[in-house]
C-alpha cells in the first residue's frame, strides 16, 4: 500500500497528514530490569487471547450497493419512448440474426459446387442477390437500432435530470448543509445521469443484438448439422469463461486505477488549497514530485489493463480456433459416411461459434446495467424526497406592513442537531424600525435572518409577520439586504 508524503511540514486539521510510515515508526524499546516481567507476561497472554478471539470472528461481508430493478430504469418513458424501444429491439434482433443467416446461404453456395457447371452460374447469381439484399437490410436495421435506442435514452435521461433539479431546488438550506459538502449533488447530476443514459441507450440494443446472434446461431447450427452443433456446444463454455475471467480482472484493475487517481487528486487539492503555505516553504518541487509519484501507479495499472485485454482476447479467439479444428476433424468422418456435406458442416461450425461469441459480448453489458441501476437508485431516492418548504396554501398579499415576531423559537441546524442555536427565543421588530442584535459569538445572531427568509424552519415556536406566514407567499415579497463591516 503506497502512502503519499506531505507537501510541507504540517497538514491542516481537516486533512490527514501525508507522512510515510517509515518516518513515524520508532524502534522498539529495550526491556527495563526494573519492570515486573510477570505482569507483562500476564498482559501479553491476555492480549494474545483477545487477538485470537478477533481472528476467529468471521469478517462481515459488505452488503451490495442498493439498486433499483432494471424495469424501473424505464419509469420516465412515455408512449413515444416505448414505441422507439420496440422498433429498436426489432431492428437489433434483425441485425443480430443477419450474420448467421448469411452462413446458411454460405452453406448453399458450397453445395452448388457439387452440381454441374452449366447450372452453377444461375444459382450463384440468385444467392449473390439474396446476400446483397441481406446486406442492405443489415445496414438499415443497424441504423434504426442505434438511432432509436440513443434517442429514447437521451429523452428519458432528460426527464430524469429535470425532475432531479426540480426536487433539488425545492429543498431547504438544511439539506444542503447536510449533503451539499460531500460532492454527492454534483456527482449525481453529472456522472449518474451518464451511467443511466449508457444503460438505457445503445447498451440495451447491443445486448439484444448479441442475444439474437446467440439464439440464431444455435438454431442455424442444429438445422444444418446437429452432430457438429452438439460438439461445438461442448467447447462453447470454455470460450465464454475466457471472456468472463478477463472481465473480472479488468473490473478490479479499473477500481484500482480509480483509487490511484483519487489519491493524486487529493494531493493536488491539498497543494492548491494551501498554495500560499506551499510557496512560503518553497516546496513546489516536492509537490510536483509527490503528484508525479502518485500517478506512477496509474501507469502500472494502465499497462496491466492493456495486458489483460490482450490476453483475454487472445485466449478467446485461440479457443475458438481450436474448436474449429476439432469440428473439422469430426466433420471429416461425417463426410466419409455421407451423413453431411461440407457446406452443412462449415455452417454448423461457424454458426455455433458465433453464437458463443455473441453470448460473450452480451455478458459485457451487464456491468453497465448494474452501474445504471445503482445510479438510478441514488437519483430516484432524491426525486422521491419531499421538501417541507413547498406549500402553496395561504393568501398572497401585494403589500405587507407590520411587526416581525419570534415567539418561543427553538432552533438547531440539521447538520448539528446536538448544538442548540436558539432556545425559547422571543423577538419583536416593529414596522419601520431598526433593531440591532448584540451577543457573543455563536449566540444565534446570524441565524435570525435565514429563519425570516424561511431558509430554515424552527424546531419549535413560530415566526410571524402580522400573522403566521405561508411558506411560498413570504418568499415572494420578502427582500433582504446584508452588509459586512
Amino acid at each position: 500500500m503506497m502512502i503519499s508524503r506531505g507537501l510541507f511540514g504540517w497538514s491542516p486539521p481537516h486533512i490527514q497528514p501525508l507522512t510515510p510510515v517509515s518516518e513515524v515508526s520508532e524502534p522498539p524499546e529495550s526491556p527495563s530490569p526494573y519492570l515486573d516481567t510477570s505482569a507483562e507476561a500476564a498482559a501479553g497472554t491476555a492480549t494474545q487471547a483477545e487477538a485470537e478471539e478477533e481472528i476467529e470472528e468471521p469478517e462481515e461481508m459488505e452488503p451490495p450497493p442498493a439498486a433499483v430493478p432494471f424495469s424501473q430504469l424505464f419509469a420516465c418513458a412515455d408512449r413515444l419512448d416505448w414505441g422507439l424501444m420496440i422498433v429498436g429491439s426489432i431492428a437489433a434482433a434483425a441485425h443480430g440474426t443477419a450474420l448467421v443467416v448469411y452462413l446458411h446461404y454460405f452453406a448453399r453456395i458450397i453445395e452448388i459446387l457439387r452440381i454441374k457447371r452449366e447450372d452453377q452460374f444461375d444459382r450463384f447469381t440468385q444467392l449473390a442477390l439474396r446476400i446483397v439484399y441481406i446486406a442492405v437490410g443489415v445496414f438499415a436495421a443497424g441504423w434504426i437500432e442505434v438511432s432509436c435506442w440513443i434517442f429514447t435514452g437521451e429523452r428519458q435521461t432528460a426527464v430524469i435530470r429535470s425532475k432531479y433539479v426540480e426536487v433539488l431546488l425545492n429543498q431547504d438550506m438544511s439539506f444542503f448543509d447536510t449533503y451539499g459538502n460531500n460532492g454527492d449533488i454534483v456527482s449525481q447530476v453529472l456522472s449518474d445521469v451518464l451511467l443511466i443514459q449508457s444503460a438505457l441507450s445503445e447498451k440495451v440494443g447491443n445486448y439484444i443484438h448479441n442475444m439474437a446472434t446467440f439464439f440464431g446461431g444455435i438454431v442455424i447450427g442444429f438445422v444444418n448439422c446437429w452432430q457438429i452443433a452438439l460438439i461445438t456446444l461442448a467447447t462453447g463454455p470454455f470460450i465464454v469463461a475466457a471472456g468472463g475471467i478477463s472481465n473480472i480482472f479488468l473490473h478490479r484493475l479499473a477500481e484500482s486505477i480509480q483509487d490511484a487517481y483519487a489519491e493524486a487528486a487529493s494531493i493536488a487539492e491539498q497543494a492548491v488549497s494551501y498554495i500560499k503555505t506551499l510557496y512560503a516553504f518553497t516546496n513546489e518541487t516536492l509537490a510536483k514530485y509527490s503528484y508525479a509519484t502518485s500517478l506512477q501507479a496509474t501507469l502500472r495499472y494502465g499497462i496491466l489493463i492493456s495486458l489483460v485485454q490482450g490476453l483475454g482476447l487472445g485466449f478467446t479467439y485461440g479457443l475458438a480456433i481450436c474448436s474449429c479444428a476439432l469440428q473439422l476433424w469430426v466433420g471429416r468422418f461425417l463426410v466419409m459416411h455421407q451423413k453431411a456435406h461440407g457446406g452443412e458442416i462449415i455452417t454448423a461450425l461457424f454458426a455455433v461459434i458465433l453464437s458463443g461469441l455473441g453470448l460473450n459480448q452480451a455478458a459485457t453489458n451487464f456491468y453497465s446495467f448494474d452501474q445504471g441501476r445503482i445510479a438510478a437508485y441514488r437519483l430516484f431516492e432524491m426525486i422521491s424526497r419531499s421538501s417541507s418548504t413547498v406549500n402553496q396554501d395561504g393568501n398572497n398579499l401585494s403589500l405587507v406592513q407590520g411587526n416581525i415576531e419570534f415567539r418561543n423559537v427553538y432552533f438547531s441546524y440539521l447538520s448539528r442537531p446536538e448544538i442548540p442555536i436558539l432556545s425559547g427565543f422571543y423577538l419583536t421588530v416593529p414596522a419601520k424600525k431598526a433593531v440591532a442584535l448584540v451577543g457573543r459569538n455563536g449566540s444565534g445572531k446570524s441565524s435570525i435572518i435565514p429563519l425570516m427568509e424561511r431558509f430554515y424552519d424552527p424546531t419549535l415556536g413560530i415566526v410571524c409577520m402580522l400573522f403566521p406566514y405561508g411558506l411560498v407567499s413570504s418568499c415572494y415579497y420578502l427582500q433582504c439586504s446584508t452588509e459586512c463591516p
